[in-house]
């Protein structure tokens, strides 16, 4: 209903319509998907259809959220279009959002709302609206109100139009920030994220409320915005390795680093001085480290924790984190190099949208020519990229009954365990003999297994996200078979049946023989109770 004014009139059955028809065209492009993008990351033209759509998008994104939700562990492939569908919908909406938030002017860029986008581009799929945090900090600061009201009920904060109004006393403002930090660190238990200091999670405005815990910088918009709530005015510090808030004890507007105080939001509130300052980070800084920054440079250093643990994540194959958080960076500044040809090195070492890959690379030499040499490297393999594609004849389809398949023992489906390192994995493809390159075959000591390269090796999704290859003589059957909790499980098949996968169409082309022989396997091991 929010997509209605009461003063409106509606007609119903003309809307019932309107949804109907969407419903039945978002089931027909998600359909669509797997046969076209089944080899292939989904390109950038890819949703260019979904771009030009002749329907509400509102209804389009109801049915995408329709199909997620369906019940059961039916529907994987259309689950799994549907998701990356609705993740470039809500991403390219927040790209739009965030970039009028950019171009308003400054005192009208709250930070609040700029940690909200962030999280919210990070997190397309998650149930994230700045009213929603908002109302959660409100709440807080009410409980630093009934605080405050203790300690001083005649304080300025505690009228109605508080907020509305800097305090100028000095002591008043104290008296709020001792409230706070009452709330924050003793009532509420709110504290830095010491333990698990590198967790994206951190980051993510929505939750740090939840878990009330995070980083310097997560924390430090928290305070800030309760702080300016309550008529108090701190000011944003990009402290090098710290960030940190600075609150005016001299004239307002002084450019003397000693006329302030500075606050660690992580560090429970505690107000330093310039020397306590530089003994928190173990080393001097010159005083334009002390500085206040805009928001646009809050965003950008939020941005850039985002990056570094994008660069660390070794488990996420598709590094999903680093290529959001590299779109956010560009969208601030769609110039810098460094970040462009970074975006361009990553696309190219993931196989994926090389039409791009070219696009960024010309935008890298119109702004530094002297980058001429790594991108005419990229430019190239990108080019041949582009040539094999076009060369490829289609799917190779692999039959049982050929004789040089003979010695391949499990299918496609099984659920399956690793002998030595113990992870449970879904088979998804095979090949007679290992058809990786010597280098990798020698970086994975394949010879010292007793049958070596020469067995048949697997294609398996692991639960810890990961795809893996793995010989024949190190997988087993898996006595408890469980669904596989991978983010590309629903590419390769449509169902668990609570035993196995069945594959889905694209799948079962590629391996025609395979799903009889998975139901057969599966009767014989579980039905008789032996591994």
């Amino acid at each position: 209903m929010k997509y209605y004014s009461h003063s409106d009139s509606v007609s119903w059955l003309e809307e019932y319509k309107a949804r109907h028809n969407a419903g039945l065209e978002a089931q027909r492009i998600v359909a669509s998907f797997s046969k076209r993008f089944f080899s292939e990351h989904v390109p950038c033209d890819g949703f260019s259809d979904i771009e030009t759509l002749g329907c509400p998008s509102h209804f389009f994104e109801d049915e995408l959220m329709c199909i997620l939700n369906m019940e059961g562990r039916k529907g994987l492939t259309w689950k799994y279009y549907a998701k990356k569908i609705l993740y470039f919908l809500r991403q390219q909406n927040i790209l739009k959002n965030l970039k009028e938030y950019l171009q308003r002017p400054t005192e009208r860029q709250s930070f609040l709302e700029g940690a909200v986008l962030i999280d919210q581009y990070c997190n397309p799929l998650s149930d994230i609206c700045l009213k929603s945090v908002q109302a959660q900090v409100d709440d807080i600061t009410d409980k630093v109100r009934k605080v405050l009201r203790t300690k001083n009920p005649r304080h300025p904060s505690l009228a109605s139009k508080a907020g509305e109004v800097l305090i100028p006393e000095v002591e008043l403002q104290r008296q709020v920030l001792d409230a706070m930090n009452c709330v924050l660190y003793e009532q509420l238990k709110y504290k830095g994220n010491e333990l698990d200091y590198y967790n994206s999670l951190n980051s993510y405005i929505h939750q740090v409320l939840i878990r009330r815990t995070g980083i310097p910088i997560s924390l430090s918009v928290l305070y800030l915005t309760i702080a300016r709530q309550l008529g108090v005015k701190l000011e944003p510090v990009n402290f090098p390795s710290h960030f940190l808030l600075r609150w005016c004890q001299g004239k307002e507007g002084s450019t003397d680093i000693f006329d302030y105080t500075y606050i660690d939001a992580f560090g429970k509130g505690k107000q330093l001085t310039v020397k306590e300052c530089e003994y928190l980070i173990g080393h001097h800084v010159t005083e334009e480290f002390y500085g206040v920054v805009t928001s646009k440079e809050v965003l950008q250093r939020m941005v850039g924790n985002l990056l570094n643990l994008g660069k660390r994540e070794s488990t996420d194959q598709s590094y999903q984190l680093l290529r959001d958080s590299l779109d956010l960076y560009l969208a601030m500044y769609p110039d810098n190099v460094q970040h462009l040809m970074l975006q361009a090195r990553l696309y190219f070492h993931l196989g994926i949208w090389p039409e791009k890959v070219l696009d960024i690379l010309q935008h890298i030499q119109a702004l530094d020519p002297s980058q001429h040499g790594a991108v005419g490297y990229l430019v190239q393999h990108t080019l041949e990229h582009i040539e094999r594609r076009k060369e490829e004849l289609g799917p190779e389809v692999k039959h049982r009954s050929d004789e040089k398949h003979k010695e391949v023992c499990f299918s496609i489906g099984l659920i399956m365990k690793h002998k030595r390192y113990g992870y449970n994995c879904v088979i998804y493809g095979w090949d007679p003999a290992c058809m990786m390159g010597h280098e990798w075959i020698r970086n994975m000591n394949v010879h010292s297994l007793p049958h070596g390269p020469h067995q048949p090796f697997y294609n398996v999704l692991v639960e810890d996200g990961s795809c893996r290859y793995a010989a024949q003589e190190n997988l087993e059957y898996n006595s408890e078979p469980r669904e596989i909790p991978h983010p590309d499980i629903g590419r390769y098949f449509s169902e668990f049946t609570g035993l196995h996968y069945l594959a889905n169409t694209e799948l079962e082309i590629r391996y025609p023989e395979d799903l009889e022989l998975t139901r057969a396997t599966v009767q014989k091991i579980y039905s008789s109770g032996k591994e």
